[in-house]
Parts: C-alpha cells; structure tokens; sequence
C-alpha cells in the first residue's frame, strides 16, 4: 500500500498597515477585511492578521526579528506610511525578508495600492517595494495595477469594500503561484 500523501500546509500571515487591517477613517473597519475575505476566497488557508493601523515597515521590522511565526507563507504589504514619513522603506523591508526566509518561509510583498491623493508619494514607495521584489526574487502582488474607481474609496487614502476584495483577490491568485496546492 502506498504512504499517505502528506497534507499541504496552507497558512499564512499578513503584515501590513490599514490597507491590509481594512481600517479607514481612523477607528472604523471594513465589515469584510482583508484578512477575513482572504479565509473566504481560500479556505484550505489558516490565515493570521498581524496587520496593524498605522504601522510602518520600520516599526515592525524593529519587532519581526524577536517575533514567532508559524506560517509557510509571510505577506508583507507595508510602505505608504515608511514613504509618506520618509523612513528607510528599503531596508526594513529587506530585513523582514531576510529573516522569513531564513526561518524557511516564503514572503510575497503587496506593493502600494491606489490613493486619491500623494500620487508621487504613492510611486515612489511602491517603486521601493517592487525593486526590493525583483531585488530579492520575492512574489510582486502589484496591488497598484488592480483598478478602482474614486467611489470605491472609503477616505483619501484607504480602500472600501469592492476595492479592497479585488486586492485580496489578487493577492489570492499571487498566492496560488506560491502554493498551487493550497488554492
């Protein structure tokens, strides 16, 4: 009798700002966040949202070192606040990688999604993110490239709930590249 084909492992652990929270105007949050259309979208995933308001690439670079993972993969969309701060995006970004990988897991990075204001801002971190991507040999998601319209904006800066499911959506597909089986 043939062994058992061992059971894929499917997990995986957001690190990000508001965007990948599903926060918006301060307090509020999407009534679907990331995290949890991401369970929805793919359920064979045990998905963990490390995912924080406010967070920039920096400060949480500072805490991964000394941080506990369990996830096969690491998704790392942080940027628009290192940009908008002016904050060494690049290094904090590397680091984590860095250090996912040297803990034997895979990192995909979102890029920056679309704002309705800071445009240059915007482009310039995400061209950081997308350099460090190809950089690295990371998975690029390009939440840049996903459209939206100003009416799915749920402020200046932070995506409402159409837009924000086709980042996930997106991430998803991104996903599956990395772990086919878990799709």
């Amino acid at each position: 009798m043939p062994a058992a084909k061992p059971e894929a492992v499917c997990s995986v652990e957001l690190y990000g700002d508001s965007i990948l929270h599903g926060g918006y105007l301060g307090d509020k949050r999407l009534q679907e966040p990331p995290a949890a259309a991401l369970r929805r979208l793919r359920p064979r995933y045990k998905v963990v949202d490390r995912s924080v308001n406010g967070e920039t690439a920096s400060a949480r670079s500072a805490l991964f070192a000394g941080e506990e993972r369990s996830g096969r993969i690491v998704v790392i969309e942080h940027g628009l606040n290192d940009a908008m701060q002016g904050l060494p995006l690049d290094a904090a970004l590397r680091a984590m990688i860095v250090k996912a990988r040297a803990e034997g897991r895979h990192v995909v990075l979102t890029g920056l999604s679309r704002t309705l204001t800071g445009a240059q801002v915007r482009a310039q971190g995400d061209a950081v993110v997308r350099r460090v991507a190809r950089d690295m040999a990371v998975p690029f998601a390009d939440w840049g490239s996903v459209p939206v319209q100003p009416t799915e904006m749920a402020d200046i800066l932070h995506p409402a709930q159409a837009y924000s499911a086709r980042l996930v959506e997106h991430l998803a597909r991104v996903l599956d590249t990395v772990a086919p089986e878990c799709a």
